[in-house]
Formats: C-alpha cells, structure tokens, sequence
C-alpha cells in the first residue's frame, strides 16, 4: 500500500487525501507548523494578510505595545502642535488683550474696604468690640442697643448679636396703646420656632418706666441708627 493510500498520509496536511475529520479525533496528527498564527475565522486571516498591524489570538502584549506605541506618537505630535503654536503667536503675546478677573462685590468684600466711620466699625468687628447703638423713634430717641457687630454696609445696616435693648416708656396707666411686648404667645405658633424676649419694667419716677430685654439676634436698619459708641474695648 502506497503512502499516499495509508492512513497516515490522511492525517498530513499536504497530502492530497487529507481529511480533517480524522486528525480531530487521532492522537497522532501532527501540527506542520508549530508557531503558525491562529485567527478566529477566514475572514480576519485574510485581513491580516492585507494588514499586518492586525495580531492573531494569544497576542495580547502585541496589541497593548501597539496601543501603547500609538499614544505615545500621538502626545508627541501634539506637544509639538503646542509648540509651533507658541513659537508662531509669541510675537503677539503683548499685543493681546488681557481678561481682567471678574470680582464679584458684595456686603464681607465692601468691609475690607471701608474707610473713615465704616473703617471703626470694621475693627469692631474685627476685633469682637462691644458697641452701643442709639436708635430713634418717629420723632424722638427711642433707646439704645448694648451688642457685638457682626456685619454692616455702607446704608449703616447693623447685624448684631448678643443685643440688650435698653429704651424708656410711659407707665401702664399713661400708655395709650397696650403693651404687646411680652405677652405670652399661643402655643402651636410661631413661640415653638422662635419664643418672643422676655421685658423687664423698672419704674424711674414721673410716670416713666425702663424697659429692657435680650434679643440673641438682631437686624437694624441704617435710618434707625443715630449714633454708634464703643463701649468695651
């Protein structure tokens, strides 16, 4: 029996009776090219053979060299764009128009600012100085405010903490208008949230009494203030 008739003959890869099946299932079929390239099917042979840059199955470190290879190519060129860009506007660089920083104004940036009467009320803030505020009714001084300043503006606008107010009235049999400070607020309202100073009457003498009371927060505005005293130091 000729070689090419014998059953090994069918399991070499020139032979003309090769048969695939068999050296799928037989132990001693061997491979004509140990190092020989695997790809997933026909079609990606063929495009590797019209493109060598494609790698076969098993080749990961080729791809991620390539990847590598490829982005590093790319930051070159593009730090050597940068450059030409630079070198090419240089001589412009003065005649461009420089942004200027947009600064956005407002009630903490006018304090470090402030000059002449705002400028002693800025150290009194920083310096957490007690002051006294005299403040005035429609037509007359009202009282005064013993307080920390916290914050003002250019409207003499005080924020203030830690206030004792301090202003004189009629006493009860001479007041027009009942008394509303003090009175106790129903519950369920706003007393939950916000529970309304306690006011201390002393009498003075003449039908006139001395009202006083702690308010922890208070706002005043600019036309109230008539005059502003530092009163610890």
């Amino acid at each position: 029996m000729s070689k090419e008739s014998s059953p090994e003959s069918e399991l070499e890869a020139t032979c003309s009776k090769f048969d695939p099946l068999k050296v799928l299932y037989s132990s001693e079929a061997k491979i004509p090219v140990e190092d020989a390239p695997v790809y997933e099917n026909i079609q990606q042979y063929e495009a590797a053979m019209k493109n060598p840059n494609i790698a076969p199955i098993g080749h990961g470190e080729l791809v991620k060299q390539r990847e590598e290879e490829k982005k590093r190519k790319k930051l070159e060129e593009q730090q050597l764009l940068e450059e030409k860009n630079k070198q090419r506007f240089a001589q412009y660089k003065d005649v461009m128009p420089v942004k200027k920083e947009r600064r956005y104004v407002n009630v903490l940036s006018r304090l470090e600012t402030a000059r002449g009467p705002l400028g002693a009320l800025k150290d009194c803030v920083d310096q957490r100085l007690r002051v006294k505020v005299v403040t005035r009714s429609a037509n007359s001084i009202r009282g005064a405010l013993f307080a920390t300043l916290v914050a003002f503006d250019k409207q003499w606008n005080l924020a203030l903490t830690d206030v004792l107010e301090v202003w004189k009235r009629k006493g009860p049999k001479k007041r027009k208008v009942p008394p509303g400070l003090g009175t106790p607020v129903a519950k369920g309202t706003a007393a939950a949230i916000s529970p309304v100073p306690l006011v201390t009457e002393t009498p003075l003498g003449g039908g006139v009494w001395e009202c006083t009371r702690h308010v922890p927060q208070l706002m005043v505005r600019g036309e109230h203030v008539v005059l502003v005293n530092i009163v610890e130091r």
